[in-house]
């Protein structure tokens, strides 16, 4: 049967069945989960742990067993149970040991080893006890950094001919999805997105459940390509996919139909089409693909309002994972359908209101306050911890302080062990605890004024200043510090992080001018004056009209715009500096303990810009696979000394001194005007041109940013690339700009990211 969804069809096909009939009764079912162990699971591994302790042995049935796979990195993986009959087991205290000695997080993350595991173990069970069948369940959250692509499919090709049932859970934001979705699809199976374990508790559960009534598999002739080379089926409660090979797919036989989608072909119109679970069923699984041109086809001939609406603002992981959920919910339930009615001229809104908007909307005005002691600020810290060093030995140290010890351990006499204890005294002495800021209270927030943008990565942070106080009690500090210093610290609160929403809910505290301008966006019951609560996740991170219309020309011109401006920032805070000395990180400081007591401040990390002792990044448990793209302007990738400029003016200046030159010249006119001349202080006269034009050129630097940042987003985050470019292999064109051409060349690439 075919259904028209111009320019596409959604076509169906009954299983062919064999002479013999199923069976009314599903026979004993062998389950097998598999768990990743790498160290980003680290704060949900407990938590899995206390479930399948708990749980197993409720939800296996009493001819059924369990087998369970630990896996990390390479060569760290291990059967951790193999086919136990957990229910109405006496033993259970040896079950739940293994599982809490096992289930550790460790290393990296690989896949194809326990998937050859699982081969080895369903290979067994198929072998040693005939009628059985076999229920998979894979569960990760992290990006293989093992093994190549096609080696994993190809451990999941081995597994899927020996298993009747095989889910697959996408568990958070950072797997690689589209790996994940070739799995599944290769095993013949289910792929599930679990946000957090309140979410994956259920569809544990669910999946335990399962009694699949064969083993066998029946091939499909479809007779045509699918779009996409995969195709689907509604089975119970999930939907399954299969991986086409030659216009073939291979079943299980307790499937009935299956579905897939052909096209896109020439002439017809939009069609209204039956809104049947298998039309819901396409939308989410080329959703799951993130295919948005066969999205949109179905959207059309739907007419769906609630899902146009929804998919309008669909981009990045988080959203499409929200689509896919809601319109699996549709397949098997009327209800979720036509929510806000049906409209075949419904289209989607290109231009809605985005995080991107909100955030510079907060940020432009300094009488917003973010309340991040609030109940509803649920903030995830991204990136690895920090460590301190001010204690630390070098391995050099470190090695001498084992002899020492050592050698302790082994003397008798008292002069001996005085001795010895001296010689360790002496080597520990000067490595002093690093010192501690404890941080002022803010209930009443913090100023929304500077939005930090990566200038790689799909990155947006808040940074705020924190006030506090540094104990100097104990330590050596010299007079005439106090016990008690005020100091203050930089936070950085990332809001975005790789595209994805880091913090969902933003308490605030906003002005009245600000509130007009969010009243309609639909984020809120707003107050000013008084805390509101922003649900950021109402939103999309970018809209569809940035995707459409992102440009190379534009953001090249954008990054020189940039490059400019943060010329001007270094001859202006240059000029202030060499005229007024209040640049230096101590000045303030020593003008008001001495330079002495700066210098030792200077040592353990407190200076005028703050309180930042030395710390390093603590060991990385694991990492996952993020995008950057640079953007380069050739001639301007640095910016020169302004005393070196000023040497060549009049001269044949690079680029980049030309870039300056209009800067400098613009000061040199001033110091060499009448307004100068005439001035009755001229300090504070050069001071106010300095500080004006310092604040200029900085409100210019932050607005470029974030229009670059859009252009960013989209490119990363919408999946596209730019409208003069044919394909990613181009990547560079000149600009003309100041009466000059410069080419600008844009780079996108995979990076491991450490956690």
């Amino acid at each position: 049967m075919l259904q028209n969804i111009h320019p596409y069809q959604l076509a169906t096909r009954s299983v062919p069945k064999g002479k013999k009939a199923k069976k009314a009764t599903p026979p004993p079912t062998d389950h097998v989960i598999v768990i990743d162990c790498s160290g980003s699971m680290w704060d949900d591994l407990p938590r899995i742990r206390q479930q399948l302790k708990q749980k197993l042995p409720h939800l296996v049935e009493v001819d059924d067993t369990v087998s369970i796979v630990w896996f990390s990195g390479r060569g760290q993986y291990g059967v951790l149970l193999e086919r136990e009959a957990v229910a109405g087991l006496t033993d259970l205290d040896r079950i739940n040991k293994a599982i809490d000695r096992w289930l550790r997080p460790v290393g990296l993350t690989g896949f194809k080893e326990p998937l050859d595991e699982v081969a080895t173990l369903a290979g067994k069970i198929a072998d040693e006890q005939s009628g059985r069948v076999v229920n998979l369940l894979f569960l990760t959250d992290g990006w293989d950094n093992q093994w190549s692509r096609q080696q994993i499919i190809d451990a999941v090709d081995r597994v899927g001919g020996n298993v009747a049932a095989a889910t697959f859970v996408e568990y958070g934001y950072y797997c690689n999805h589209p790996l994940m979705v070739e799995m599944a699809e290769k095993a013949g199976g289910s792929l599930i997105f679990s946000e957090d374990f309140r979410r994956y508790e259920p569809t544990f559960e669910s999946v335990m459940g399962k009694r699949p009534t064969s083993a066998k598999k029946v091939e499909v002739n479809l007779e045509t390509d699918a779009v996409a080379n995969f195709a689907f089926a509604i089975h119970e409660n999930e939907l399954l996919t299969f991986s086409v090979q030659n216009q073939r797919i291979s079943v299980p036989e307790y499937v009935d139909e299956v579905c897939w989608v052909i096209g896109p072909r020439e002439g017809g119109g939009v069609e209204a089409i039956d809104p049947s679970p298998e039309v819901y069923a396409a939308l989410a699984m080329y959703a799951q693909r993130m295919q948005p041109d066969v999205v949109y086809a179905i959207l059309r001939a739907l007419g769906d309002v609630s899902f146009i609406k929804e998919f309008s603002g669909c981009f990045g992981k988080q959203r499409y994972a929200s689509f896919v959920d809601t319109a699996t919910k549709a397949v098997f339930d009327e209800n979720e359908r036509f929510v806000e009615g049906r409209d075949p001229n419904a289209v989607p809104d290109d231009d809605a209101t985005t995080v991107l908007d909100v955030l510079r909307i907060l940020s432009e005005d300094p009488g917003n306050r973010v309340l991040i002691e609030h109940d509803d600020f649920s903030y995830s810290r991204i990136g690895r911890a920090r460590e301190k060093v001010g204690a630390d030995l070098t391995d050099e140290e470190q090695k001498k302080l084992q002899e020492l010890t050592a050698k302790l351990s082994k003397t008798r006499n008292a002069s001996g062990i005085k001795k010895i204890q001296s010689e360790i005294d002496a080597l520990v002495a000067g490595k002093t605890e690093s010192l501690d800021i404890k941080l002022d209270k803010v209930p009443d927030g913090v100023a929304i004024t500077n939005l930090v943008y990566n200038e790689k990565r799909p990155n947006i942070s808040l940074q705020i200043r924190r006030e506090g106080t540094v104990d100097l009690d104990g330590t050596d500090a010299p007079d005439p510090l106090p016990g008690k210093l005020p100091s203050f610290v930089w936070r950085n609160y990332t809001i975005v992080k790789d595209g994805l929403l880091n913090v969902s809910q933003l308490p605030v505290v906003l002005t009245e001018e600000t509130v007009k301008k969010l009243r309609d966006f639909e984020i809120g019951e707003l107050f000013a004056g008084k805390p509101s609560t922003l649900f950021l996740d109402s939103l999309p991170i970018i809209n569809r009209r940035m995707v459409q219309e992102t440009s190379a020309k534009v953001l090249f011109g954008l990054q020189y715009e940039l490059q400019k401006a943060r010329a001007a920032q270094k001859v202006f805070n240059h000029y202030h500096k060499d005229r007024f000395g209040d640049g230096h990180r101590t000045a303030k400081i020593a003008g008001t303990y001495g330079d002495e007591a700066a210098n030792w401040l200077k040592e353990q990390g407190i200076t005028d810009g703050g309180f930042n002792p030395k710390t390093k990044a603590a060991e990385a448990q694991d990492y996952y696979i993020g995008k950057e793209l640079s953007v380069a302007l050739k001639g301007l990738s640095s910016l020169p000394k302004v005393d070196d400029v000023k040497k060549k003016l009049g001269g044949k200046l690079t680029p980049s001194q030309a870039l300056m030159a209009p800067f400098v010249e613009e000061i040199e006119e001033f110091l060499g005007s009448k307004v100068y001349a005439n001035a009755k202080d001229q300090d504070k006269a050069f001071r106010q041109v300095l500080e004006d034009r310092q604040t200029q050129s900085k409100a210019d630097v932050r607005r470029l940013l974030h229009q670059i940042s859009q252009i960013r987003f989209s490119v990363i985050v919408g999946q596209t690339w730019f409208t003069e470019f044919s394909s990613l292999d181009e990547n560079s064109l000149e600009i003309e700009v100041d009466g000059a051409k410069i080419k600008g060349t844009v780079e996108m690439k995979e990076v491991e990211i450490a956690i």
